[in-house]
């Protein structure tokens, strides 16, 4: 029995085993590529039609990191000016903070955080790249 991988973007995305001719594509940006005697070929695998190889995805990056982790990675005292200041931008990052059931760390918004908290003083540059890259480390 023929074994075929549908091929979107460089991904294989899809299996189709039968006899007979190719499924249609549903546009020219598919590619079906008989794997037949290819057991390496899987779906999720990266394929480049310059070697005709495939190879392991890399793995997505760890960029989620939970509430507490957060706190964890911050002093005392930096977790109480935050929570205690009056400034309008640090209040509105703390009730974003509070709200949410997770922080991504790809997050355009926590950029504007990290920011935020070094223009309003309350961290130094150094600090913001040192909270960051804590928080790198234990993402998920």
């Amino acid at each position: 029995m023929k074994r075929q991988l549908q091929v979107k973007n460089g991904i294989a995305v899809s299996e189709w085993r039968g006899t007979g001719a190719m499924p249609v594509p549903p546009d020219g940006s598919w590619t079906f590529l008989d794997v037949t005697d290819r057991l390496e070929a899987q779906i999720g695998m990266l394929y480049d039609a310059t070697t005709d190889t495939f190879s392991a995805a890399p793995a997505p990056p760890r960029t989620r990191v939970t509430k507490s982790q957060v706190i964890s990675v911050l002093t005392p005292a930096e977790w109480q000016i935050a929570t205690t200041s009056t400034d309008a931008d640090v209040a509105w990052g703390m009730a974003q903070f509070q709200l949410a059931d997770h922080v991504d760390l790809a997050d355009p918004q926590f950029a504007i955080l990290m920011t935020g908290l070094v223009s309003k003083g309350i961290v130094t540059a150094a600090r913001a790249t040192e909270i960051q890259a804590a928080l790198a480390a234990l993402a998920a």
